[in-house]
């Protein structure tokens, strides 16, 4: 039923639940009828309860844009990423990452390839989309999450750190390669990585790394039933492999396999 069907008491009372208020259309045609108002005011009601709706909307998603620690100035959106460069059998898959398909089906997703190939921007597009959509989104890049830890496992915070990266919605974790992780700052990776795979709800990764994921056992320090672990990364997501070819940018696309990340030389299929 579309809204001209509806009476000005129910979508008044729609507007009202957008606003987070419990106020039946009943309880609305009482208020109406006991103080003589019409429907142009109630409709009035229902114009200024949507307008507050989107305000507190805007509002929100200006917090979790701040906190999401995503560049402001000039922020990176699928709107700004040239699609139309992407070759390759599955370049339609990329392009359909704007659904956060992956979010709500928990799967991780991993952009792969050379600098300057829209990696970071991707995973950041990303974020950004999963903001605007109202959902709580974390951006750090491998060697700043490496020196958290160190400082956390210093000074005894540890557990607060895993938590706090456990609770974003979306958990971008930048450039995965260009640092090593020491054994204590890998036990706490692992750990935020075990710690999401069991959480509840629309709950993603994204990583970007130059370095194939066959290869990253090599950034962490640990032993054999550790670097395991690494496998949940990859359980069932999406793995964008990506590479110049000439001029233009063919992009690859494959769902990671068990053990992956322990297969040297691992290729994707479907390409």
């Amino acid at each position: 039923m579309g809204n001209a069907a509806k009476s000005p008491y129910e979508l008044a009372s729609e507007a009202a639940a957008r606003l987070g208020i419990a106020l039946a259309a009943s309880e609305l045609a009482t208020l109406a009828s006991d103080h003589d108002m019409g429907d142009a005011e109630v409709g009035a009601l229902a114009v200024t309860f949507d307008y507050l709706a989107e305000k507190r909307r805007q509002a929100s998603i200006e917090t979790l844009l701040r906190l999401s620690r995503l560049p402001r100035r000039e922020p990176r959106t699928f709107d700004g990423f040239d699609f139309s460069r992407i070759q390759g059998r599955d370049a339609s898959a990329l392009e359909r990452l704007p659904a956060l398909a992956d979010l709500y089906a928990h799967r991780n997703v991993a952009f792969i390839g050379p600098g300057g190939i829209g990696k970071t921007h991707l995973a950041q597009a990303y974020g950004r989309e999963c903001c605007m959509r109202g959902l709580k989104t974390y951006y750090v890049k491998a060697s700043e999450l490496r020196d958290r830890f160190q400082r956390a496992a210093e000074r005894g915070s540890a557990s607060r750190v895993v938590a706090t990266l456990v609770k974003p919605t979306c958990l971008i974790v930048d450039e995965v390669g260009r640092c090593t992780f020491d054994r204590a700052c890998t036990d706490l990776f692992f750990d935020v990585i075990d710690r999401r795979y069991e959480k509840e709800g629309p709950n993603t990764m994204i990583l970007t790394s130059n370095v194939a994921p066959s290869a990253w056992d090599e950034f962490f320090t640990g032993d054999d039933a550790l670097l395991c672990a690494l496998d949940r990364v990859f359980d069932k997501a999406s793995v964008f492999m990506m590479r110049y070819r000439g001029r233009e940018l063919d992009t690859y696309s494959v769902e990671a396999v068990p053990q992956a990340t322990k297969v040297r030389g691992m290729q994707p299929k479907g390409v």
